[in-house]
């Protein structure tokens, strides 16, 4: 049953190929006016559900329920050499029926689309495709969009561009679900979460509730010098290792009291997480078979 504010239900859905099950029995919701997480490793299920909420791809068992139809993007989409992206993005505007040119716009605008508008479709670059796709997948005014891999080629501008749209679709009502190995982004955008492993839902619910018990993330110390802060620290009775990205400290060690013992020695460039929030969930409940532990939460 749909419960009041869901746009997507996704209940007891198996989907097979060839006699091999891609997604078992994966139950999930997404609640309007949020942004809600689809994690897990290459070959979990992500794309395959996402397709068959396109209706690209035919169920095995269960229902996929949505209030309307969804505005689906996929990576790596290609436009035809003959046309410019201008032209591109009329002949959609015209085929969806939008009269309002000041709205249309806006989203190119918000986008950078405009600046590469007489560029021909075929001659894009894949961030500039990404955009391009978006842009068109919004055109639709969606009140669900489903987004898989956004981020794939976009620059930092791009990714802030991007993340400034999805929440603009927040706040208007609009329910986003996005599919993405880009953790971090996750982290700073998301409300909601649900975990794929081997085709299996994990786990799934709000971030706080599905994050609730993760191991305690550990630290970092990016200094001028990480083999002496780490030998000042170790003299100190800490359990430290020099790693690629600096000097790591377990969780429960005391940052502020590490950074007190090296100073006046060695300067210290950063002091940081070593393990975010999203990267800790991943670990848990979306790392491939035999990687991680697997936990069932569910919203009830």
């Amino acid at each position: 049953m749909s419960a009041p504010g869901d746009a997507l239900v996704v209940d007891s859905v198996t989907i097979a190929r060839r006699r091999r099950v891609l997604v078992d029995g994966a139950s999930f919701r997404v609640r309007s006016g949020t942004v809600h997480a689809l994690l897990g490793h290459n070959g979990a299920g992500k794309t395959t559900l996402l397709r068959a909420l396109a209706g690209q791809v035919p169920l095995t068992s269960g229902t996929i329920r949505v209030d309307v139809r969804p505005s689906v993007l996929f990576v790596g989409s290609r436009y035809p050499s003959d046309l410019t992206v201008g032209q591109i993005v009329e002949h959609h505007r015209r085929r969806l029926g939008r009269s309002d040119p000041a709205a249309v716009a806006a989203v190119l605008e918000t986008l950078g689309v405009r600046e590469f508008a007489e560029r021909s479709g075929g001659a894009l670059s894949t961030g500039m495709a990404q955009r391009v796709s978006i842009a068109l997948a919004l055109l639709a005014g969606p009140r669900l969009l489903v987004l898989d891999e956004p981020t794939t080629g976009l620059d930092p501008q791009g990714v802030a561009g991007l993340r400034d749209v999805i929440g603009r679709l927040r706040r208007e009502g609009t329910a986003v679900l996005v599919c993405s190995h880009d953790l971090a982004e996750l982290e700073l955008v998301c409300d909601d979460v649900t975990c794929l492993r081997g085709g299996r839902v994990t786990a799934s619910g709000s971030v706080p509730e599905v994050t609730r018990g993760l191991p305690a993330a550990g630290h970092l110390l990016r200094t001028a010098d990480d083999g002496r802060t780490a030998e000042i620290l170790a003299a100190r009775g800490a359990q430290v290792a020099v790693t690629a990205r600096g000097v790591h400290l377990p969780a429960g060690a005391d940052l502020s009291t590490a950074v007190q013992a090296v100073a006046g020695e060695v300067t210290v460039h950063e002091a940081t997480v070593d393990h975010g929030l999203f990267a800790r969930l991943y670990d848990a409940f979306g790392s491939a078979p035999g990687a991680g532990r697997t936990r069932r939460r569910h919203r009830r």
